[in-house]
């Protein structure tokens, strides 16, 4: 993450690489800013929705695949409109700082009410209850995470500067995963212990740790509304007219290179997130035979892996994406997850638990994949299309790409349940039978690595490299002048 830059053969002259350089300030405050998502909807998502809301509240797995795909739904139907408004915006204090003031504050105020369900409601009502509570906290956070991702593709012009700026967003996004790898020990540690039980209890545990993860929300939120400078607003921008939804969603699809990052994006989110819940109660059930707490100590090492391991190859992945371009990286870091997930299977061994950390340092590749080049990449297509457009649009862009990005995650959950109760999975049994542990297993590892090696093949596809965009760049600049 090194802030030298190197010769860049977009660049007209090395007053222009110097002018293209983010300064490290706002690189690390934007970088920090990755954190939000990760914390407010990676934890929620991932780590908590069904632990907490099945083992600790007992709603049934598929209802809650059902409600978390409905409020990924929601979100990914605001985000065109949120992603529109802020490209249009108009305000003395730019396009973006607005929206992320209002929506850090906003998401971190709701965050702790699913975590504070009010007691003795039906399971109707809890599900009512968390769909409620869901649509608010998700309207605010599109409204913070839209602009922050637009502000990211219009940092900088530079091929090789938009990776190294990923860079840092990959690395605090690993931070907050580490902290999320080990959130699960600490709500169900001995801190919280359930006195009529006498263990840990992830439902009193959460209680507490809800009013920190809104915390971190609110800090991490508001850093880039604070420190990070808009590029392009006041300039080429406000000569334009405000463009109409619907236009915006039309110029969008059809943005071809977009549809591959999109494609790509899909399958790798797809094919990670409909196993992850899987995957825990693979290690409950099949390696701890129920005990939640000691699989939960595991699954935070492996997390830790996988964290530790993402930050130490994110110098060598960006290096190699400037010397061996982008496109031929994350065909080999997708390569790399998948082999390495394939032979997971073969570490799976109740005796030997820890073996599960091996398949983590293949795994961090994937995350990388998602959080490095695709986000380097996608600011590229935003080039692509000012030439086709005459727009900058990178709130549009990138509400276009999150939406098929978030179906993916609502897609994912809604299938996570499905695919736990097609394994035979019955939450009312400590000891699953060995024909429910078969199945179980062949999912986590067969559903993933099919998915994966389609994305394989439309990264092959992928038509931006760095000699194509070099020539976009000319003819932009040739076209409007050097912004």
């Amino acid at each position: 993450m090194s802030q030298a830059i190197a010769p860049d053969p977009q660049a007209s002259s090395p007053q222009a690489v110097v002018l293209e350089r983010i300064p490290l300030l706002q690189k690390v405050t934007f970088g920090v800013g990755v954190s939000t998502e990760n914390v407010a909807v990676g934890f929620l998502t991932g780590a908590l929705w069904m632990p907490y809301f099945n083992i600790g509240l007992g709603i049934s797995p598929t209802l809650l695949g059902i409600v978390l795909m409905i409020l990924l739904i929601w979100n990914a139907f605001l985000d065109p409109f949120v992603g529109n408004i802020s490209d249009n915006a108009r305000t003395r204090w730019g396009r973006r700082k607005p929206f992320l003031i209002a929506g850090a504050i906003l998401t971190a105020c709701v965050y702790p009410l699913f975590w504070n369900m009010p007691a003795g409601l039906s399971e109707f009502s809890r599900i009512l209850y968390l769909i409620g509570v869901g649509i608010v906290f998700f309207t605010c956070f599109s409204l913070w995470a839209m602009p922050y991702y637009a502000l990211q593709l219009e940092l900088t012009p530079n091929y090789d500067e938009r990776t190294r700026l990923a860079s840092w967003m990959t690395f605090f996004g690993k931070v907050s995963a580490l902290l999320g790898s080990w959130l699960l020990a600490f709500v169900t540690g001995s801190w919280f212990i359930n006195p009529a039980t006498g263990k840990g209890d992830i439902v009193i545990g959460m209680k507490t740790a809800c009013w920190i993860i809104a915390g971190i929300i609110l800090v991490c939120g508001l850093l880039p509304a604070f420190f990070v400078k808009e590029r392009h607003f006041g300039s080429e921008t406000s000569r334009k007219s405000r463009e109409p939804l619907w236009q915006s969603i039309k110029e969008s699809a059809s943005c071809k290179p977009l549809w591959a990052l999109i494609g790509i994006t899909f399958l790798m989110v797809f094919g990670s997130v409909a196993v992850t819940g899987l995957g825990q109660y693979v290690g409950i059930y099949y390696l701890f035979h129920g005990d939640l707490a000691a699989a939960a100590v595991v699954s935070g090492w492996k997390g830790t892996v996988i964290v530790i391991t993402g930050i130490l190859l994110i110098p060598a992945w960006s290096w190699l994406a400037v010397r061996f371009d982008k496109k031929n990286v994350l065909f080999c870091m997708i390569a790399f997850t998948l082999v390495g997930h394939v032979m997971g299977y073969f570490f799976l061994d109740p005796a030997n638990p820890y073996l599960t950390l091996i398949p983590g340092v293949f795994e961090s590749s994937a995350i990388s994949a998602v959080w490095l080049l695709i986000p380097s990449m996608k600011a590229d297509t935003a080039d692509y299309d000012e030439l086709h457009t005459g727009r900058r649009r990178e709130g549009s862009l990138n509400a276009f790409f999150s939406w098929f990005f978030k179906a993916s995650l609502s897609c994912a959950t809604g299938a996570s349940g499905l695919l736990l109760e097609l394994s035979g999975f019955s939450v009312k049994h400590a000891e699953q039978m060995d024909g429910v542990i078969s199945r179980m297993i062949g999912i986590y590892i067969l559903f993933p690595a099919a998915l994966w090696a389609i994305a394989l093949l439309l990264t092959y596809w992928y038509p931006l490299d760095r000699a194509g965009m070099a020539a976009i760049r000319s003819q932009l600049e040739a076209r409007r002048g050097v912004v």
